[in-house]
């Protein structure tokens, strides 16, 4: 009898600044205890953090034979649910070997009979009291915007993220460090949907006003050389744009 190679992926919307490997750290522990034989990986949906579809090869390049993705969250968000189904859909629709994981969807953790005892864990478990001495909200290291020469938007919006975001933003990374170009001179910021999802990986430049659509991370070397460094933008990858406000209209008020 086949043994079954199952891998579950718990995921969040988005790591929010916080890979959520170290936010479910002790969770996934207790749960390896009770299912040695099940791989357990987080994933998030955008943000800076594994992304599914990452995830998934990961687990097609292991022999998984089953891959049942479970949302970590406590509220249930019928949009990021949504979302998630149609990345995993355009997962699949990549797969060229037929022979890959069966991979299923669990119900949302509100949508278990156990939920209330989630919550009645919480609500009787140990707290601590709320405090007026923490961090403030301002900061004299924040009072300054960086001193950078171009500001590189990189897209992990879902779209993005499935598509080619994450090893992007790794390769930038990695060509902006071997040039020894830190905050000051580039500045790099991940983000949320930036729209023009069907060009992903899409990447913005300013205030060169410079779009880029299927930056792949075999593309980003040249780009750093030619457009950051150099100072000429790789105009063959551009991307498709309407007419920009001002060009065939009043424009924006002064």
């Amino acid at each position: 009898m086949n043994t079954i190679r199952r891998w579950v992926v718990v995921t969040a919307p988005t790591d929010r600044g916080e890979d959520p490997r170290d936010v479910l750290a002790s969770a996934l522990t207790a749960l390896r205890d009770r299912h040695p034989d099940t791989t357990f990986r987080t994933a998030v949906l955008g943000g800076s953090g594994p992304a599914v579809t990452t995830v998934l090869d990961e687990a097609a390049a292991a022999g998984a034979s089953e891959v049942v993705i479970v949302s970590g969250q406590t509220l249930h968000d019928r949009k990021m649910e949504a979302w998630f189904r149609r990345v995993v859909g355009h997962w699949l629709r990549e797969q060229a070997d037929a022979t890959g994981p069966q991979v299923r969807l669990a119900a949302g953790l509100t949508d278990t009979a156990s939920y209330a005892d989630l919550m009645s864990a919480a609500i009787e478990g140990p707290t601590v009291p709320a405090r007026d001495t923490t961090a403030p909200l301002s900061s004299p290291a924040w009072d300054e915007v960086p001193g950078f020469a171009r500001h590189v938007l990189v897209c992990r919006g879902p779209r993005c993220s499935a598509r080619g975001g994450p090893e992007t933003a790794r390769a930038l990374d990695d060509a902006l460090d071997a040039r020894g170009l830190g905050d000051d001179d580039v500045l790099v910021t991940q983000t949320g949907c930036m729209f023009p999802c069907s060009q992903a990986p899409v990447v913005a430049v300013y205030p060169d006003d410079t779009w880029y659509a299927g930056l792949t991370a075999d593309r980003v070397d040249r780009f750093v050389g030619d457009h950051l460094v150099g100072g000429h933008p790789v105009t063959a990858w551009a991307g498709a744009r309407r007419d920009r406000v001002g060009e065939t209209g009043p424009g924006l008020a002064g």
